[in-house]
């Protein structure tokens, strides 16, 4: 979603300073008038939460959710601290790219991140075939966790929730990656003066402190023992995967999983693979 915005942005189509109003007026009300572009890529909108759903199906509704979006009241003063928005991502971004660019949001990710990198066939939003339910359980009885539940969900996999229900292999991952800082076969996704602009650190001063893994830059998460130098950079995913690249060794990474793990955040297999590789760990 991030990467498809800034190839947006750099076409001219919509800057990071837009007011999200001007593109979406039934959004401007309730404290959201001056919400800008920015402040849903670095999770400052203060629209983190979910809106009151009837039935989780209805997040597969894509007009729905956008309206109720469009109507709820910020949680905190939109442009300072920062709170993950897991979940509302999908329509805060989505919607603005959409109506900034005329095409479906759908398409705008494939047409111009998936298709010219060739993994359109590797990475896509919602899915025919179920996880196997019993093997996303840590122990035998207990409740499915909650992304067991949603991606199981029969309206959410053939929906688009963008912000959670993608799927696909460690290689597109480790692919989308990669073109972000080098020519993947002829392709670069986005121009090196974005990549630094977009990987610096923001922080406001009620952000939150200490271990917390939310610092971010326009989008990407920042990660490793020093964000600030914006060295790592990318996103954890749900049962541990991940995808990110290191600006340092020049490496590009892709990792899947499709059981849970006990110690969730802490992966013992991606640390080891860190490890080998001389990567700081990360537990996002």
């Amino acid at each position: 979603m991030t990467t498809a915005v800034h190839r947006l942005v750099e076409r001219g189509v919509l800057s990071y300073d837009t007011r999200v109003a001007d593109l979406w007026p039934e959004f401007g009300c309730n404290g959201k008038e001056d919400v800008r572009v920015w402040h849903i890529l670095t999770h400052r909108s203060g629209l983190h939460q979910l809106p009151a759903v009837n039935a989780p199906e209805e997040q597969a509704d894509w007009e729905l959710m956008c309206a109720r979006i469009a109507a709820m009241k910020p949680v905190g003063t939109p442009g300072t601290k920062c709170e993950y928005q897991g979940i509302t991502y999908a329509w805060l971004l989505g919607e603005v790219a959409q109506r900034a660019d005329g095409r479906d949001f759908r398409r705008i990710v494939t047409e111009d991140v998936l298709v010219p990198l060739g993994i359109e066939h590797a990475f896509f939003f919602g899915t025919a075939r179920p996880y196997a339910a019993p093997a996303l359980k840590v122990h035998p009885g207990d409740e499915l966790p909650w992304a067991a539940q949603f991606i199981n969900n029969d309206a959410i996999r053939r929906g688009l929730v963008p912000s959670a229900n993608g799927l696909g292999t460690a290689y597109a991952l480790a692919r989308h990656y990669a073109a972000l800082r080098y020519d993947v076969d002829g392709v670069r996704l986005l121009r090196p003066e974005t990549v630094a602009n977009a990987t610096v650190l923001r922080r406001a001063a009620d952000d939150p402190a200490g271990d917390s893994w939310a610092k971010f830059g326009l989008g990407y998460a920042l990660c490793g023992p020093e964000p600030e130098s914006g060295r790592m950079f990318g996103h954890g995913g749900a049962l541990g995967a991940e995808g990110l690249a290191d600006q340092q060794t020049g490496l590009a990474i892709g990792f899947t999983k499709n059981q849970v793990t006990p110690t969730h955040p802490v992966h013992p297999v991606r640390d080891r693979i860190s490890q080998l590789l001389g990567l700081p760990t990360r537990h996002w």
